[in-house]
């Protein structure tokens, strides 16, 4: 097959999330497989260029903003879906495309989607990733009465009805669709591209001495980070010695409120953040820490960070009532909490740290689960024998 993936967010340039991480391993996994495959993504700068990373072609297109002064997220989604509709209809014009990818998040399949007819379409597929309707409801962000909100709804609401099939990575985002967007959910594969089990796998490492909890993610508000801090907080009385490792980068003061909300509880090293850590480097910080917890106030799932750190053997803590807890067996591979929840993050937290064999256990079959469900060979050919089917209508 000849497949064009759509993704503003593609490594390194502009890399980062869920949309970016799943593009490159759908990318390279296609590809791998004898696939002829092209990623069209957002240039970090005002020109156009086409590079090749590994068997995959990669073309970067400049947004509207190159042309015209940019001051509104809806005109920023419009004009950029003009742009991808141009490339793809250039890409096909040399030699044609079998399937068009689109995520639904940022409706850059719009234009391309509406202009299509009998004698120009090219099959198309879009993947549900956390749709806007979904952030705007649980998140707070954009405010429901915005109009950012009304006309993007409207844009993500068109690419879900007008694409060829629509598949997601969690049936969290489906149900979100199917109330507001009119989709209909027996309709919907999940299928994601699950995690590499070679590189994401236990390490045999020393774990730290300290009692460690490992988190990786954005430190933002909505990612839980603060509750997580202050459960830890609970518990320091209990494990002296605890210690918070924080993996990733955020808001420019989120590091420092917390780092404050320690100190006011007399725990000063209770923190330890080293920041953006590289992909490929994830596994030994994940070995060395005794449980990983990312209690997200909602995640749209199903939450790659914790696929990655159940492959390495690790029991995760997340919380209930979103697509992440579509990752986890609670009470097998890990713990589900109520989200905001200080106590009952604080008691899954003592349950895993006071309890060796239990954290083990919980380890062991959280990297079973995952080589099982989520092993991205096995998840690589879901998606080509979903794509071959929309393919073949």
């Amino acid at each position: 097959m000849r497949i064009a993936l759509v993704s503003q967010a593609y490594p390194p340039e502009t890399g980062g999330g869920g949309i970016s991480t799943q593009t490159h391993a759908k990318a390279h996994g296609m590809a791998s497989l004898g696939h002829d495959v092209h990623v069209i993504s957002h240039s970090p700068d005002a020109s156009r260029h086409h590079t090749w990373d590994g068997d995959v072609s990669v073309i970067r297109i400049p947004g509207g903003d190159a042309r015209l002064a940019i001051h509104t997220e809806p005109v920023r989604w419009l004009t950029y879906s003009v742009e991808v509709a141009v490339a793809v209809a250039e890409l096909h014009s040399r030699a044609p495309l079998d399937l068009v990818d689109f995520p639904e998040y940022g409706a850059e399949g719009y234009v391309h989607l509406l202009n299509q007819a009998e004698w120009n379409h090219v099959r198309s597929a879009v993947q549900l990733h956390g749709p806007l309707v979904m952030l705007a409801h649980t998140v707070g962000w954009p405010e429901i009465d915005s109009d950012f909100y009304r006309t993007g709804v409207a844009l993500e609401g068109a690419c879900v009805r007008l694409a060829d099939a629509v598949y997601s990575s969690s049936r969290c985002s489906v149900d979100w669709c199917a109330q507001y967007y009119g989709l209909d959910p027996e309709r919907v594969p999940i299928l994601h591209t699950g995690v590499d089990t070679v590189l994401f796998r236990p390490l045999g490492l020393a774990q730290d001495p300290r009692p460690t909890i490992v988190f990786v993610g954005k430190l933002v508000a909505n990612k839980g980070v603060e509750t997580l801090v202050a459960a830890a907080c609970r518990l320091a009385g209990e494990f002296p010695d605890l210690r918070v490792r924080l993996i990733g980068s955020g808001e420019a003061d989120m590091a420092d409120r917390l780092q404050t909300q320690a100190a006011r509880a007399g725990l000063p090293k209770l923190i330890d953040w080293p920041g953006f850590v590289e992909h490929a480097q994830l596994p030994e910080h994940l070995c060395q820490a005794h449980v990983f917890a990312a209690p997200s106030m909602y995640e749209g799932g199903p939450g790659f960070v914790y696929l990655e750190a159940m492959a390495c053997g690790l029991p995760v803590i997340a919380c209930a009532g979103s697509g992440a807890a579509e990752a986890i067996r609670d009470g097998e591979t890990g713990l589900l909490v109520p989200p905001g929840d200080v106590e009952g993050l604080a008691q899954a937290l003592r349950r895993l740290i006071s309890d060796t064999d239990e954290r083990e256990t919980m380890g062991r079959r959280a990297r079973e689960h995952v080589l099982a469900e989520a092993d991205s060979r096995t998840c690589i050919r879901r998606v080509e024998a979903f794509y071959k089917s929309v393919v073949q209508g």
